[in-house]
C-alpha cells in the first residue's frame, strides 16, 4: 500500500513537470538548443556566482512562506524548499500568471496546509514583493536622478513609487479588510439565503482570519526583513548577468537595478504568456535601452541571455523539486487549526 502511495506521488509530481515543460516548449517559444549557446557564453565562475544567487532567493522565499503560515499548520524546511522551487517553476512558465495557484495546491497536498492558510501566505509574499520592488525602483531613480541624462520625471516617479510602496505595505499588514468589504457586498446582496452563498461567505472569513493572522505578531515584521535581502540577491543576479552579456561597466550597480526592476515588473504583470517571452524583454529594453540610452540591439540581446539562464534556473531547480516532492513523504501537521 505505501509502495502504491509513493508511486503514486512520484508520477503525479513528475507528471506535473513534464506538463510544464511541454507548455513551455510548445507555447513559450523557448529553443532548448539557444538556451545551451547562451549557457556557453557564460564562464563558469559567473554561472556559478549567478546559481548561487538564484538558490539563495528561493530559499528566502521557502523561508518566507514558512514565516507567513501560522505555527499549527507550518511546514518543514525541505518541503517548504521544494514546494517553493517548484511553484516558482509554475508560475513562471504558465501564462497570464496562473502557475501562481499552484502554491495552494503544492501545500495542501504535499503538507495538508489549509488553503485558506496557503493562499493567504501567497498573498501576503506577493505584496511584500510588490513593495520591495517599488521601493527598489525609487532607490534607483532617487539615485540616478541628479545625473545629466536621467529623464526629468524621475523626481517625481521616487515619490509616486514610495507611495505605492506604502500601499502595498498597508496590504500586506491588513488585506484582510478587502475580504472584509467584499463580504460586505455579498451580504448586501443577500448571497446569505442561499447554500452557494453561505459556503461562498465561510470561505471568505477563513481567508479573511488566515490574512489575519499571516500578518498577525512578529512573523509579518519577520518575512519584511528577509525580503530585504531576498531582493538584493534578484538585483544582484540580474546585474551580474547583465554584465557577462554585454552591458558596459559604465552603467553601474543603480542603472542595472533599474533595467532589472522593470523586467521583473514586467514579468509580474499578469498579462505575460508562457515563460514571460517577450514581456521580460520589453521590460529589460524599456529599462536599458530606453531610460539608460544603452544600445537596443545590445539591450535586446542581453535582456535575452539573462532570460534564458534564469529560465534554465527556474526548470532545472523545478524539476528537482517536483522530483523531491514525489520520493518525500506527507508533512505530518500536528493539528490542523489554520488560524493560530
Amino acid at each position: 500500500m505505501r509502495r502504491a502511495a509513493f508511486l503514486r506521488r512520484l508520477v503525479l509530481s513528475l507528471g506535473a513537470a513534464a506538463l510544464l515543460l511541454v507548455l513551455l516548449f510548445v507555447f513559450g517559444g523557448v529553443d532548448p538548443a539557444d538556451v545551451a549557446r547562451r549557457l556557453m557564453l557564460l564562464s563558469p565562475h559567473a554561472y556559478a556566482a549567478a546559481l548561487a544567487l538564484h538558490l539563495a532567493t528561493t530559499v528566502g522565499r521557502a523561508l518566507r512562506f514558512m514565516l507567513l503560515v501560522p505555527r499549527s499548520a507550518r511546514p518543514g524546511f525541505r518541503h517548504a524548499l521544494s514546494i517553493a522551487a517548484a511553484h516558482n517553476m509554475a508560475s513562471y512558465v504558465l501564462p497570464l500568471k496562473t502557475g501562481e495557484a499552484s502554491l495552494v495546491v503544492y501545500l495542501k497536498l504535499q503538507c495538508g496546509t489549509p488553503a485558506g492558510v496557503a493562499l493567504a501566505s501567497l498573498l501576503v509574499s506577493r505584496f511584500l514583493d510588490a513593495a520591495a520592488l517599488c521601493t527598489g525602483l525609487a532607490a534607483a531613480c532617487f539615485g540616478l536622478r541628479g545625473a545629466g541624462s536621467a529623464p526629468q520625471w524621475m523626481g517625481s516617479a521616487v515619490l509616486l513609487l514610495l507611495a505605492l510602496a506604502g500601499l502595498f505595505l498597508l496590504l500586506s499588514l491588513r488585506s484582510d479588510l478587502l475580504v472584509r468589504l467584499l463580504e460586505g457586498g455579498l451580504r448586501t446582496l443577500r448571497v446569505q439565503h442561499f447554500s452557494p452563498g453561505q459556503r461562498l461567505l465561510e470561505r471568505t472569513n477563513g481567508l479573511a482570519l488566515a490574512l489575519r493572522a499571516a500578518s498577525g505578531g512578529k512573523r509579518l515584521a519577520l518575512a519584511a526583513l528577509l525580503t530585504v535581502p531576498m531582493w538584493f540577491t534578484i538585483f544582484g543576479f540580474y546585474a551580474l548577468l547583465a554584465g557577462e552579456f554585454g552591458i558596459p561597466s559604465s552603467v553601474g550597480f543603480l542603472e542595472r537595478a533599474l533595467g532589472a526592476s522593470l523586467a521583473a515588473l514586467f514579468n509580474l504583470l499578469p498579462f505575460n504568456v508562457a515563460a514571460g517571452a517577450g514581456t521580460q524583454e520589453l521590460g529589460w529594453v524599456t529599462g536599458f535601452h530606453a531610460i539608460l540610452g544603452v544600445d537596443e540591439a545590445l539591450a535586446l540581446s542581453s535582456g535575452i541571455g539573462v532570460h534564458l539562464v534564469q529560465l534554465f534556473n527556474v526548470v532545472a531547480m523545478g524539476l528537482l523539486a517536483h522530483l523531491a516532492m514525489g520520493v518525500m513523504p506527507r508533512w505530518r501537521l500536528p493539528e490542523r487549526d489554520g488560524t493560530g
